[in-house]
């Protein structure tokens, strides 16, 4: 069963958590502790309105005196996550300059990490998933009505799949069961994305992030 996306009738999830390990390095854990305690305070409380968490991330960073540039506050509601998350995106000063993630999963307490992402572009898209099956055909899928083969060429779903046919589509052995053809119990959601090639069921995942940390080994 994959861990990572969960398909269901008509759409799929990612799993928040394995979304931000993609993302993200090394646990801060000194300055996460800081930031708890400043976004903690009470006076954030007496503001009306209320001041969010994005706003109080923001605000510790201008305390410390590390730049937040244009579009590195994110905010993903639960569309296509499994959890909402928060995300400031922040750099460190000085000769060596850093790249800091800090987080807030579901409202959560909100934590410092490095990021490790070699383009911003990977922190704004939650959407894509990388269709692959065992013959060796694969895909990328944001949900829309385009698909992108092995070499990024655009393909249109309708071109693949045939018209009125949907990329997640009712899962074939779950079928069987309860057509009575097979007494093996599928223990998958009830659906499944099937290669409109071979028609073999295709493996979910998520499609891969470069990130420095993969340069630098």
């Amino acid at each position: 069963m994959n861990e990572t996306v969960t398909l269901y009738d008509g759409y799929y999830l990612t799993d928040t958590q394995a979304w931000l390990q993609q993302r993200i390095g090394a646990h801060q854990s000194e300055l996460s502790s800081q930031l708890q305690d400043f976004t903690g305070c009470e006076v954030f409380d007496r503001y009306t309105p209320a001041m969010d968490i994005a706003a109080r991330m923001q605000l510790w960073c201008v305390a410390r005196q590390l730049p937040v540039g244009d579009g590195a506050v994110i905010e993903h509601d639960d569309q296509r996550l499994s959890k909402p998350v928060t995300i400031v995106l922040a750099t460190t000063s000085g000769p060596r300059s850093q790249a800091r993630a800090l987080v807030s999963v579901d409202g959560s307490r909100p934590q410092v990490y490095a990021d490790v992402t070699t383009d911003e572009g990977y922190w704004h898209d939650t959407a894509t998933i990388a269709i692959t099956c065992p013959g060796g055909h694969c895909w990328t899928w944001d949900g829309g009505a385009y698909l992108h083969d092995a070499d990024g060429a655009e393909v249109r779903v309708t071109g693949l799949f045939g018209l009125g046919t949907r990329v997640i589509s009712r899962c074939r052995d779950c079928a069987a069961f309860e057509d009575g053809t097979t007494e093996d119990v599928c223990l998958c959601s009830g659906v499944a994305i099937y290669c409109p090639i071979c028609a073999r069921r295709a493996r979910i995942a998520l499609p891969e992030v470069a990130s420095f940390e993969e340069v630098l080994r």
